[in-house]
């Protein structure tokens, strides 16, 4: 019997049933990258439920020399949770460990397994009224632990980083089977070489992470979108920018037509409302004169005011024949 079958037995009773999977068919799904370019081959998958069954395996796999392959969702890109095609590796899959063990909205604080979907983490966050500001097009499939090995970024990295700055600690089994707990979130902690700090972004390759205590931040109350493209613009074409070179950057950004077409409306909705006012007071002053013969019109100068005034006035009246 060969070293890996011998880790395959040797396995099977530190997991059981459910942490050991060999059935080449529930096997196949995971053996290939996300886009389909990288095929591998593993003769089984491990599948550890808790830290301590994680540090077993990786005790049992240095003893027998043995290679594992950590995996989470199966999000990557570039084939770093895909077996080698000779069948020599053996993935350790730890979507079993999908626990949320502790989350605060007080200490802004959540502390997940490797295993739990960011999609839940999320759900979990909202319910207390906070939010995890990371999140991308695989947040439905991808894990916690897959995001830290390999440092991920996400949509709103420019405002909150990558996974980096959001994770305040890690836990992880090492290449030796020891377990590092840094689980403590400290925001001051001096004791010595930041393990967390190089486990982010290893994947996989200097431990295996099992948690990782995660900040997290106020959810958004509210949100609003306030368009103010013809005064962007005006102010742009008037005060910053010569005209030629505020056009042409306006189109560059697609903003320009905006502008004008904002432009042309609020021109003609400021003649419709003269049209308006001008009407309204011509129905006004003409409903008690229409009796009223047409030198009477003329002859408004009687109540004190200039004649050149009430003259004024009478020909902006119409002449009612």
């Amino acid at each position: 019997m060969d070293a890996v079958s011998k880790l395959i037995s040797a396995a099977g009773h530190a997991l059981g049933p459910k942490g050991v999977i060999t059935d080449p068919k529930e096997i196949e799904p995971w053996v290939t990258d996300w886009r389909g370019r990288v095929h591998g081959s593993s003769p089984a998958i491990f599948a550890p439920a808790s830290t301590e069954e994680v540090a077993a395996i990786v005790r049992l796999a240095a003893e027998h020399r043995v290679p594992l392959v950590p995996q989470g969702g199966n999000t990557g890109m570039v084939a770093g949770a895909t077996p080698a095609a000779d069948g020599s590796q053996i993935l350790l899959s730890m979507r079993r460990m999908n626990r949320i063990r502790a989350i605060s909205a007080d200490n802004r604080l959540a502390v997940a397994e490797a295993g739990v979907v960011l999609a839940t983490l999320h759900e979990a966050a909202n319910d207390i009224g906070m939010r995890f500001p990371l999140t991308l097009g695989a947040r439905g499939s991808c894990t916690i632990g897959g995001l830290t090995s390999t440092n991920a970024g996400g949509t709103q990295v420019l405002r909150f980083g990558t996974m980096r700055s959001l994770v305040a600690g890690v836990e992880a089994v090492l290449p030796d089977g020891s377990v590092h707990d840094g689980l403590t979130g400290l925001k001051k902690d001096n004791r010595g070489y930041s393990l967390d700090q190089l486990l982010i972004g290893a994947e996989g390759t200097l431990g295996v992470v099992t948690a990782v205590a995660l900040r997290l931040v106020p959810a958004v109350a509210a949100r609003a979108v306030d368009a103010r493209g013809y005064a962007f613009a005006r102010l742009w074409i008037a005060q910053r920018l010569p005209r030629r070179i505020a056009i042409d950057w306006l189109r560059e950004q697609r903003l320009y037509r905006f502008a004008v077409d904002r432009g042309r409306r609020r021109a003609h909705h400021l003649y419709a409302r003269r049209l308006r006012r001008r009407d309204r007071g011509a129905r006004s002053r003409c409903a008690p004169r229409r009796a009223q013969p047409r030198h009477a019109r003329r002859s408004l100068h009687a109540e004190g005011r200039p004649a050149h005034g009430a003259l004024q006035q009478s020909r902006r009246q119409p002449r009612w024949q």
